[in-house]
């Protein structure tokens, strides 16, 4: 299963995350790492060629202007990342907008192309209704979109309201991967998302992670 850890505390210093990182990494189990931009270099020289490293941009609630994203895009392209985490801006969906979020995904594409970073855009399922929701997936599809998260991760999320969440985007898209992202950590949670066959989880829980390892290894027994 496809597992990104994120690291969203403001509180969380460079030592801290270093070893936050150690300890994640000990667990063998994650495909990304998530970080803002201020500890990119501190967390990337940890990481091995296969796990990628993510920025957040414009995270959490997407409110910045088309010209800071783009311009915190190229910031985080110079510090090596290979993977973006781009919120959906709140203010277009909200008022459905839908061709400046067309343009605001073909600059985001275009950014990133050259580099060959990849975009991973930020949800939050709470705040858009499920019309609003189909017709981004449509606008994924067309662009190629292909890796999503249902929310931000940043408020409490109950699970089963995130699977929901999940399992509808990925009816309304062909090639969308959706990345869970509800509080986790239970082996009853990991075996619901396991029957929903949703692409993977987000988790910024070092015990949700070791709990996962041992829920992997129990089922393979």
């Amino acid at each position: 299963m496809y597992i990104d850890f994120y690291i969203n505390d403001i509180e969380i210093n460079e030592l801290k995350s270093k070893e936050i990182v150690k300890e994640i990494l000990s667990y063998g189990c994650v495909s990304s790492i998530t970080v803002p931009s201020y500890l990119v270099k501190s967390v990337k020289p940890l990481l091995p060629s296969h796990i990628e490293l993510s920025c957040f941009i414009d995270y959490p609630i997407g409110i910045s202007d088309s010209k800071t994203r783009l311009y915190s895009i190229e910031q985080a392209k110079k510090l090596g990342i290979s993977t973006i985490d781009i919120s959906m801006p709140q203010y277009l969906a909200a008022n459905r907008k839908y061709n400046k979020i067309r343009e605001d995904i073909q600059n985001v594409i275009d950014t990133c192309f050259s580099d060959n970073i990849k975009i991973r855009y930020i949800l939050e399922y709470r705040i858009f209704d499920h019309r609003c929701l189909k017709k981004i997936c449509e606008i994924f599809d067309s662009f190629g979109i292909q890796y999503v998260f249902p929310s931000t991760g940043y408020f409490i999320d109950n699970l089963a309201d995130n699977i929901i969440a999940s399992n509808f985007l990925h009816q309304n898209s062909k090639n969308i991967n959706i990345i869970s992202t509800g509080n986790i950590w239970l082996n009853k949670h990991f075996e619901i998302l396991k029957k929903s066959k949703i692409f993977g989880f987000r988790t910024n829980s070092l015990h949700s992670l070791k709990n996962f390892v041992s829920f992997d290894t129990a089922s393979k027994l």
